[in-house]
């Protein structure tokens, strides 16, 4: 161990008393003699011992361990939120005991100090010895002093003078409390004042404790307000995700909360930033009656059918009050749209977790279809003949504002084109012969407030493209044989297996109408494109069977020119008569095993042709060739890829090498 000497000049840095003397004393028996005089507090002295078995030389007078600066950056982003959180109050604590020659520190739980407030000469002092921004003051690399050994104990502590392990921290005094995350109890970093010894104060460990008690609560607190913020935001998504409308209104008939759907229901922009009061919106009024008079009622839960202004619904309704100690606060009001027969059988069963698959593509398709659902905008889908294209439209108008209106698909192809005006937009009475009795509504119009979804939408008439257009453009309709026209709010969805574009350009299909129905455009992969979907697809339509090599080779190289559709089909076929849990080759369609078959012939034709010119090729070249190294660079090849299709074409290599004989 170094001779200790540096305590012959102490009196320069200040004036020592009995206690400093006599702390100073036993620090040099201990460490000099390895005499325990028995004067040091308990907890000090076994903190020396743990410094001890760390090797660490007491003697030091700069602290030798600094983190770099990478290690310093690090540190500091781990503990980012934290330190944004008590720099404020660590500069109202310098405040407090600025003049006093004082430093507050904070370091993170492994005893690295990460910030600094101090007086400049102290500050200075301190820098002397490494006491800066990135200087690791656990016991393991600096022996006794308060940062390391609160960290160690897991409470506050003060270290005066030589209490301290190293000479470095003589002259300075110290006090240190953990800072304990509030809920898991860990220590999370401390907080530190530190002075020149001749100011040292019992009432400096009283300090950082109320600091770090201090520092706690503001964890707690920011905690409350994340906590709180995270239930504001899924209480208003979980609200959107319900397909009823909810409000939440106070006791004075103002609405605070409410949901998309309610708004859509209503046929009101329901606004946040503003308290609505029902018996002040005029659309709103049966509710607000309603409302008045179900609050004087002694009964919590309330059910009952309201009818909106101007509105041909009616509401279901179903009214909660909410009651806490014995004081009423308001309704939660949960309303739902009562529908006729007609237009309950007109419904989409579909969401997007019905949709199976893995493929990006797919997973893309889903991914805007998702998006597009949230909006109120045209939609053309586009995919092949069987590839879901009304499962999408579906799901997105379950997805979407209007999922408790009418779904309705029509498949355009499929109308006679003599009829598809009547049966689209209605007729009159008497409109043409055979008409029936009092006219016919149209599927527009039995659709109004949902989903109409315009399949084949290619093969749709020119003629109807311009009444369509229309609708869109006037968001009315004219039934057959009138000349009034009636209001309709209707979202399209159309989809096609054609190009629409070229269709355009051949004069069968308009472009104005092609614009306005691609506003959003979602391609949907053909099965083919979605090889690696097929294993899901066959555990999701046959579970229970297992499939024979050979099966599996015929789908998996068949390309499904019927997409989902046919595969299920083919699923359907497999599971009606193949008895057996085990599916062999037999129970594939012939259409398909005789498909593949040709095309099996057809690549063998083309093999023998290939082999026939790389046999050819191999010939010539050896020909004019003077070695097997040179005959193989001119082919391209390594000289064992050469001598491999010698052996295949049995040619001996000998017998046409050219030599220069």
């Amino acid at each position: 161990m170094k001779p200790i000497n540096s305590y012959r000049k102490k009196s320069e840095y200040y004036e020592t008393t009995d206690k400093d003397k006599f702390l100073t004393k036993n620090w040099l028996n201990f460490f000099k003699k390895g005499i325990n005089l028995g004067g040091i507090r308990p907890v000090i002295m076994a903190s020396w011992q743990r410094s001890l078995k760390y090797e660490i030389d007491p003697n030091v007078m700069i602290a030798p361990t600094l983190c770099d600066n990478k290690e310093i950056a690090e540190r500091i982003e781990s503990n980012k939120t934290l330190l944004n959180l008590i720099r404020p109050f660590m500069d109202d604590l310098y405040e407090m005991v600025k003049g006093t020659d004082s430093i507050i520190a904070f370091s993170d739980k492994e005893g690295v100090v990460l910030e600094l407030f101090g007086d400049s000469e102290i500050a200075m002092t301190a820098a002397s010895v490494n006491f800066k921004v990135g200087i690791n003051m656990s016991e393991q690399a600096i022996g006794t002093n308060s940062i390391g050994t609160s960290i160690v104990l897991g409470k506050a502590i003060q270290v005066v003078g030589a209490e301290h392990y190293c000479v470095a921290w003589h002259t300075s005094h110290c006090s240190s409390a953990p800072i304990k995350d509030p809920y898991s109890g860990n220590i999370i970093g401390t907080i530190t004042l530190i002075g020149y010894l001749h100011s040292a104060h019992p009432h400096s460990l009283g300090l950082v404790k109320t600091a770090s008690d201090t520092i706690a609560r503001l964890i707690e607190q920011n905690s409350i307000k994340k906590e709180q913020y995270l239930i504001d935001n899924f209480f208003n998504a979980a609200l959107d995700s319900i397909s009823d409308g909810i409000l939440i209104v106070n006791r004075l008939g103002e609405i605070i909360r409410s949901n998309k759907i309610a708004t859509h229901l209503l046929k009101f922009p329901l606004l946040d930033h503003c308290k609505n009061k029902l018996d002040e919106i005029e659309q709103l009024l049966p509710l607000s009656r309603y409302l008045d008079d179900s609050t004087k009622r002694n009964e919590i839960i309330l059910q009952d059918e309201i009818s909106l202004s101007e509105e041909k619904y009616k509401l279901f309704m179903t009214s909660r009050k909410i009651i806490v100690e014995d004081e009423y606060l308001g309704n939660i009001i949960i309303l739902r749209k009562k529908f006729s027969k007609e237009i309950n059988k007109l419904t989409a069963k579909y969401r997007f977790s019905s949709l199976v698959g893995e493929d990006p593509s797919f997973k893309t398709a889903i991914n805007l279809a998702a998006k597009a659902a949230r909006t109120d905008r045209s939609i053309l889908i586009i995919g092949e003949s069987g590839t879901g294209k009304e499962l999408f439209a579906q799901a997105i108008h379950n997805e979407s504002l209007r999922q408790n209106e009418p779904f309705l698909a029509i498949n355009c192809a499929a109308i006679p084109k003599d009829l598809i005006t009547s049966e689209l937009f209605g007729y009159v009475e008497g409109a043409f012969t055979n008409a029936a009795k009092g006219g016919r509504k149209g599927k527009f119009e039995v659709a109004n407030g949902g989903t109409i979804f315009l399949d084949e939408i290619g093969d749709m008439p020119l003629e109807l493209q311009a009444h369509l257009l229309r609708v869109l453009e006037e968001k009315e309709i004219t039934p057959v044989g009138s000349h009034i026209s009636k209001p309709i709010d209707i979202r399209i969805i159309a989809a096609t297996n054609k190009d629409l574009f070229q269709l355009v350009k051949e004069n069968k299909f308009r472009l104005d109408l092609f614009y306005r129905l691609n506003v959003i455009s979602i391609q949907i992969p053909s099965l083919k494109k979605r090889k690696q979907d097929i294993d899901l697809f066959i555990k999701h339509f046959l579970p229970s069977k297992e499939f024979s090599t050979g099966v599996l080779t015929y789908i998996y190289e068949y390309n499904w020119p019927g997409n989902l559709r046919e595969f299920r089909n083919v699923m359907e076929q497999i599971e009606i008569f193949c008895e057996e849990t085990f599916v062999t080759e037999e129970y594939i369609p012939d259409y398909i095993r005789t498909e593949l078959q040709e095309l099996d012939d057809s690549t063998t034709l083309y093999q023998s042709l290939a082999n026939e010119t790389r046999k050819d090729t191999m010939i010539a070249t050896l020909k004019n060739s003077g070695s097997v190294s040179q005959a193989a660079k001119r082919l391209g090849v390594s000289s064992s890829t050469l001598y491999r299709w010698a052996s295949e074409y049995h040619i001996n290599i000998k017998d046409y090498i050219k030599t220069n004989g």
